[in-house]
């Protein structure tokens, strides 16, 4: 589609929270309807169906992007050159026509009347200060840190709000900032969620891999099995690298001292800035990649010094921090890869400042036979020096990532830049916060070191899958969506993506541990009160469908089932308020459109609202089941006390043993009803994560209660005495959590619905 000259080169990094005006318009239509695709007919369109009258002069360009099946524009609503939060207009039209796929709108006929300007608004509230005050906002929260940080100035509510958006070292925060007051009005925080190509100048290695992952857990649930490796290899390997010889690439960003309270994303871009001591991340990585541009290019070769893991889709480096451990049987070459590192400032050790930093490798591959043979132990403390010197996490997180790509690429990811542009792998984040986990930002994927019950996650291609299928979901499905719900559209869909891979590589075969994975479940929709169990419900129904399109079509259902959700979520790119009723509503567009040579129009429907059949899920939006769990008079939810982000703070010192006095009931539906008698239990270990806090009479086992009818409330006391079984912050406390679940009569292996009671400790002092 062609766009208007006076948008041309025009693109602004918006970032769009819920809906917030009075009442905004909400229309759309498809091709069938209208193909006409001009902006100017658009408008007219929304002003027959609305009654609301727009020009292009209320509009900005926020994106125009090519995608592998569309042309996709969106443009926001502003007042006075000012966005409005939550209105736009999105069109996605054909490639090789420019007709209309599919237009969505929200508009407002009565914005906020133009008070400010872009200029009016920078003067009112300057950069400094917003920094200042986004600073003491962030003072008190668990995640103080700041990595990455840009702002969006937009109407919310009637008044001129800054939207601040920050990466920090554990999570994400959105600040909204009043531009007039100059005051905090509201934050929020969410943990990282824990083509055709030419291989002229690629290479491969054979390796033996775990083609699923290292262990599964056994029967008894107390030992694990590990499985065999197979025959593969590391493909698409770079034969030329920048590779770093003697000083530092980086020296010339050493000069200076990066303070924390210096960090601005504005001033920092200026050199008048930079002149005062204000440094922005964004210019930093563009100068430390102008400087590793200046680096000779090398042979990435056994006789260069060894093959090291850089490709085509993926780089593994290692955590800097690595290079300091005794007992390395290799000495650790920096990568041409920037990560900032930060650490106390000696003069005032409450602020931070950032060191211009390098990743490093790890162990060279020196040969083929070497690469061969490297061993994949499972040591019983997990101890990372004998992993690093083995050498083996690298070689499996390479082939994941490489393996996630070739399978994706196959079944219709092929957009354009989104599905070429690699991922960056870190490897043993000493961080005792990250300590059994992996997490993706920002086009990475970061591992942790591991205790000795964890498994090693980087040898788990689910977890891999799981945590880059996040990389997926953002890629796809643009930088200004808005979930309306906990996120768990995010976390069940980072599951299927994965569950989409095992079946490219398994042809939907059993293996071992295969049904124990998270994605087989049978948990409803709405009855839960975290992230990733929320995630289940859509992950869940995502399966079912694939399942039973496998089971219909053979290996041909995986593709039409992966080319479907590629689809769909190139229709809801940047959907300003996405519920769990707008994702399957796209999915039923997207099957309606079909696809020559992979799907028939309408092909899929009857699969995709059988998979939805008993999953407490309605297409009309009503009212659905619910399991309602009580502590006193305050009901338990996702983002109130006692949630994951917003766990009740125990501070043991001087005080007796801490209780909650708890209830749960179950409420059915016109549509979903809980099969009677119910169990609730209560467990206090098993869960991912579980066992930090030491819970009163934890040792007695799980609690387990009957309801008999909605009538019936399970009462009983949760508690803890003040001690930490595992100390999981780094200020000496832990976060744990109750895992409070309803089981349906006849359920044996995975509950219906379940919510997560969480608290941290503060321990005696000893």
């Amino acid at each position: 589609m062609k766009t208007t000259k006076w948008q041309l080169g025009l693109i602004f990094s918006l970032i769009f929270g819920g809906v917030s005006f009075a009442a905004p318009e909400t229309v759309r239509w498809t091709g069938k309807d209208d193909k006409n695709a001009t902006l100017v007919h658009v408008l007219e369109v929304i002003r027959n169906k609305t009654g609301v009258e727009l020009s292009q002069a209320d509009f900005m360009l926020v994106e125009t992007r090519k995608l592998a099946t569309s042309q996709y524009l969106m443009l926001a609503q502003t007042s006075g050159g000012i966005p409005v939060s939550g209105l736009s207009v999105r069109i996605w039209t054909a490639l090789n026509t420019g007709e209309v796929i599919q237009v969505e709108a929200r508009i407002d006929g009565n914005p906020p009347a133009p008070k400010w300007s872009v200029r009016s608004a920078q003067k009112a509230l300057s950069s400094e200060l917003t920094m200042q005050l986004v600073r003491s906002a962030l003072k008190n929260t668990e995640d103080p840190f700041i990595r990455k940080i840009n702002w969006q100035d937009m109407y919310d509510n009637g008044q001129l709000v800054r939207l601040v958006k920050i990466s920090g070292k554990r999570g994400k925060h959105r600040i909204w900032v009043g531009v007039e007051k100059k005051n905090i009005l509201k934050q929020t925080y969410e943990e990282f969620p824990q083509a055709d190509f030419s291989t002229e100048k690629l290479f491969s290695i054979p390796v033996q891999v775990y083609p699923i992952y290292e262990e599964v857990e056994g029967e008894d649930h107390a030992t694990s099995q590990t499985l065999p490796r197979i025959k593969s290899e590391l493909r698409y390997l770079n034969k030329q690298v920048r590779v770093i010889r003697g000083e530092n690439p980086l020296a010339p960003l050493k000069e200076r001292r990066y303070y924390d309270y210096k960090f601005d994303p504005l001033l920092g871009l200026t050199a008048e800035g930079r002149e005062k001591g204000y440094w922005a991340m964004s210019y930093l990585k563009d100068q430390a990649e102008k400087l590793f541009a200046e680096l000779p290019v090398m042979e990435n070769s056994f006789s260069n010094g060894g093959v090291i893991l850089e490709g085509k889709y993926a780089t593994v480096s290692l955590y800097p921090e690595i290079a300091k451990l005794p007992k390395l049987a290799f000495t650790p070459s920096p990568s041409a890869k920037f990560m900032p590192t930060f650490a106390p400032i000696p003069e005032t050790p409450e602020n931070e400042e950032m060191i211009p930093s390098l990743a490093i490798y790890g162990r060279p591959i020196s040969s083929l036979e070497e690469a061969w043979n490297r061993p994949a132990r499972r040591l019983a403390d997990n101890d990372p020096v004998s992993y690093l010197n083995d050498g083996f996490d690298e070689i499996q997180v390479y082939w994941a990532v490489t393996q996630m790509f070739d399978s994706l690429r196959s079944m219709g990811f092929t957009d354009p830049d989104l599905s070429t542009r690699p991922f960056h792998a870190f490897l043993y984040n000493p961080d005792i916060t990250y300590r059994d986990n992996a997490f993706y930002t920002d086009d990475t994927i970061n591992f942790t070191t591991y205790s000795a019950s964890s498994a090693n996650m980087a040898r788990d291609n689910t977890t891999i899958w799981h945590e880059l299928g996040h990389g997926v979901m953002d890629r796809m499905m643009g930088d200004h969506i808005s979930l309306a719900d906990t996120g768990g559209l995010s976390e069940g869909m980072a599951d299927f993506i994965a569950q989409l891979i095992v079946n490219d590589l398994t042809g939907g075969l059993e293996f071992p541990g295969k049904q124990a994975m998270r994605i087989f479940n049978h948990t409803g929709y709405y009855l839960t009160n975290e992230v990733h169990d929320d995630g289940e419900a859509y992950g869940g129904s995502m399966n079912d469908l694939l399942e039973n399109a496998m089971a219909t079509f053979g290996k041909e259902g995986l593709r039409k089932v992966t080319d479907l959700t590629m689809e769909a979520m190139r229709l809801t790119r940047n959907h300003p308020e996405l519920t769990a009723v707008d994702w399957f509503e796209h999915m039923l567009f997207a099957d309606e459109l079909g696809r020559a040579g992979v799907r028939a129009p309408g092909e899929l429907r009857q699969m995709i609202l059988k998979a939805l059949n008993g999953r407490n899920f309605n297409m009309d939006g009503s009212a659905p089941a619910a399991m309602v769990v009580k502590n006193g008079n305050v009901e338990l939810s996702s983002d109130g006390a006692g949630s994951r982000n917003r766990p009740i703070k125990v501070a043991a010192e001087d005080q007796k043993p801490a209780e909650f006095n708890i209830e749960v009931a179950v409420k059915n539906s016109a549509t979903y009803q809980f099969k009677f008698p119910v169990t609730v239990k209560v467990n206090y270990t098993g869960g991912a994560l579980e066992g930090g806090v030491h819970w009163l009479n934890e040792e007695a086992g799980s609690l387990s209660y009957t309801l008999n009818s909605e009538a019936d409330i399970a009462k009983f006391t949760l508690g803890t005495d003040g001690r930490c079984d595992e100390v999981n912050r780094p200020d000496g406390s832990c976060v744990d959590y109750a895992y409070i679940q309803i089981w349906n009569q006849g359920e044996t292996v995975k509950p219906q619905a379940k919510k997560r009671f969480y608290l941290r400790v503060y321990p005696k002092a000893q």
